[in-house]
């Protein structure tokens, strides 16, 4: 996997966000990458193109395709259909598009208003396996790094054989650090989508999207042939080196028992687990987020003792340790009972106790053993703001009703518990967790 790449998606997972930890794994990127029986139909328009250009092309005076060319390409990559117009003007159809990033792909080149083909162009025209591969070591199509970052998004979601998501772009460019250029706050969903544009056209172009729904409908499956294209995309080419990793060999492990409940929740909102003692602070508030419920949105804070740690800069007479360096069986042997504190405006305190210490054999993850009733929903104004809200559900005459139902979606079971489903999701942060160690 090319090193930039890479670094985009251990970006992303280090956020530790389900949504993006799914995505990651849904793109299978653990396996090689494979080729594409059947590169020559993928990438015909762009062997189309570099032919037709031939020993070069005369552009007209704007610098466009002259418009019987563009006639002539869009009849004979079937591009007609669903277009409005007469399909005659470059500017007005996909073929700029096609021109543009054959251009930044190294296929074609302009030269005293001419287009011409690249000497890479004509070794890869009759060699379409090459080309393919070629292609796919161009992508994510960028001239920014913001494009960059968006198009890596695009291509995991293309990877995982998913429709374009413009809200999971956004969150991904969210969690990258990217905001509006104006107003500095979160990219909104479509602007993240048009910053994704260009990688997303290129499957477009393909026709590994799908040719129906209009040219600009985002909403559509990527292909098999798109999955492979953007699963050659993000790992680059096969290589015959790797050999399968080996498991982690079964070992003594010490295993610590805990419960955690939320403080000020009646009847009580708790989570039983089972966490294995070298987890660091840092881990175990990850696990706690996933057991409870909560999306990690916020702050946080551990309390054990006299020391707190998480994330915080500076608390006045309070010290602070480092939450990387100290273990759950750190604070097992100093502190049986301590505190979680989560959002500092909502101040969700949990109580933690730990149970009891034992032995395990073999490689060990957290486990959620028992539980009783749903996470309160975030931002909801803590203990009292979630009482109000589930007093208000409980009566559609109440004033706030329609907008407090619409405000969480529709509709809330506060007695809602789904073990298999939160370990299913606390094994994703534990493969991901052993992915950062490697």
């Amino acid at each position: 996997m090319e090193e930039r790449i890479a670094a985009v998606i251990d970006r992303l997972a280090a956020r530790r966000s389900l949504t993006l930890l799914r995505l990651i794994d849904d793109a299978k990127l653990d396996g090689p990458s494979e080729s594409e029986p059947d590169a020559a139909e993928v990438i015909q328009p762009y062997r189309w193109l570099v032919r037709r250009v031939g020993d070069g092309l005369k552009l007209t005076g704007a610098g466009y395709l002259p418009p019987a060319v563009v006639v002539e390409a869009m009849t004979e990559l079937g591009w007609m259909e669903g277009l409005y117009g007469k399909g005659n003007r470059e500017d007005h159809t996909p073929m700029l598009e096609l021109r543009e990033s054959a251009q930044r792909f190294g296929l074609l080149r302009k030269h005293l208003g001419r287009l011409l083909p690249t000497k890479l162009g004509r070794a890869l025209v009759d060699d379409p396996e090459k080309m393919w591969w070629h292609i796919a070591s161009r992508l994510p199509d960028a001239r920014t790094d913001a494009e960059r970052d968006a198009g890596v998004i695009h291509l995991l979601t293309v990877a995982a054989a998913r429709p374009t998501d413009q809200d999971l772009l956004a969150e991904g460019m969210a969690v990258l650090g990217w905001a509006a250029a104006l107003t500095r706050e979160p990219m909104a969903p479509i602007d993240a989508f048009r910053t994704a544009r260009d990688t997303w056209a290129v499957f477009r172009r393909l026709g590994l999207i799908s040719k129906t729904g209009g040219w600009f409908n985002t909403e559509l499956s990527p292909s098999p042939a798109g999955v492979r294209l953007a699963r050659a995309a993000l790992l680059g080419p096969i290589t015959s080196t790797a050999t399968p990793e080996a498991a982690d060999p079964p070992r003594a492990t010490a295993i610590v028992e805990l419960t955690v409940t939320l403080e000020g929740a009646d009847p009580a909102i708790w989570r039983r687990l089972r966490v294995a003692a070298t987890t660091t602070l840092n881990h175990l508030h990850e696990i706690i987020q996933v057991a409870m419920g909560w999306h990690n949105y916020h702050l946080h804070m551990f309390e054990i003792g006299t020391v707190l740690y998480g994330d915080l800069e500076d608390v006045h007479g309070r010290t602070l340790g480092d939450e990387n360096s100290v273990t759950l069986g750190d604070v097992a042997k100093a502190a049986p009972e301590f505190k979680y504190e989560y959002d500092f405006g909502d101040s969700w305190g949990h109580h933690i106790r730990i149970v009891q210490v034992v032995s395990s054999i073999g490689v060990m993850k957290a486990e959620l053993l028992d539980g009783a009733r749903a996470c309160p929903p975030e931002d909801c104004g803590g203990v009292w703001g979630y009482e109000h809200l589930l007093e208000v559900l409980a009566n559609p005459a109440a004033e706030e009703f329609e907008e407090l139902r619409l405000w969480v979606g529709g509709e809330f079971d506060p007695e809602a518990f789904d073990l298999a489903t939160t370990n299913a999701n606390l094994e994703l942060i534990h493969r991901h967790l052993r992915r950062a160690r490697r």
